[in-house]
């Protein structure tokens, strides 16, 4: 008798686990479904290829129905990001400032969101501090997002160097709010980034970024920056 009760028991669980496996499985097939062509438009932006203003603003603006639909997945989130961040890119504030507006608070909108899903992602960090910097450069604010991407990414060099872009364009209040998350990156930098990759990235650097420059790299020894002046081929 007990027995019995054992394997009704035990077909139940297994009868109520596999239903909430389909319930799960449908709903990871709807998403992709829905968001299929958002991630073949963020794909053709990815490679280079060329995509319409238009059908960017069109794919752009569904970012509203991945946060409504609550889609946390990877893939789904990523492909949105690259998808506001073209928007946004394509917007002149010159030309037409309610437009460029409102595809930077879409953009600042929707990263929040994607880090809500994906807290540890440090290019999201740092897409969002880039974000707000042009927003409204609040330098404690920016700083604090430019830190948590450092912290989440200290020795990756695809970061470091994308990070580099955006301290040379920051203001003198935001590099000393972020001071030692600057100086780890350029510290890092300059002792184990690929020499040709790192004379790329730092041919040019701004005035209020130099000083910081000239002293991580004094800091850092003879011994580690030599290599920086022999030639990179082509």
């Amino acid at each position: 008798m007990f027995r019995g009760q054992f394997v009704s028991v035990t077909r139940i669980a297994f009868i109520i686990v596999t239903l909430v496996f389909l319930v799960l499985a449908g709903r990871e097939l709807h998403a992709s479904i829905r968001t299929a062509s958002i991630s073949i438009v963020a794909e053709r932006i990815e490679r280079g290829e060329t995509v319409a203003d238009d059908v960017v603003a069109k794919y752009a603006s569904r970012s509203v129905d991945v946060v409504d639909g609550h889609y946390c997945r990877s893939d789904i989130v990523a492909a949105v990001v690259t998808l506001v961040l073209a928007q946004l890119d394509r917007q002149n504030v010159n030309v037409n400032y309610d437009t460029w507006a409102a595809a930077a608070s879409s953009a600042r909108q929707y990263l929040r969101y994607a880090l809500s899903c994906m807290p540890t992602n440090s290019n999201f960090w740092l897409r969002l501090a880039a974000v707000q910097s042009i927003i409204a450069e609040e330098p404690a604010a920016v700083a604090g997002m430019m830190k948590r991407s450092v912290v989440l990414a200290p020795y990756d060099q695809v970061m470091i160097l994308t990070r580099f872009y955006f301290w040379n364009d920051f203001t003198d209040a935001t590099l000393a709010a972020a001071r030692n998350a600057l100086d780890s990156d350029l510290t890092t930098m300059l002792k184990l980034g690929d020499r040709c990759r790192v004379n790329a990235t730092i041919k040019e650097i701004s005035p209020q970024l130099r000083p910081i420059f000239d002293q991580a790299w004094t800091s850092v020894g003879d011994s580690a920056t030599a290599r920086f002046r022999q030639r990179c081929s082509k």
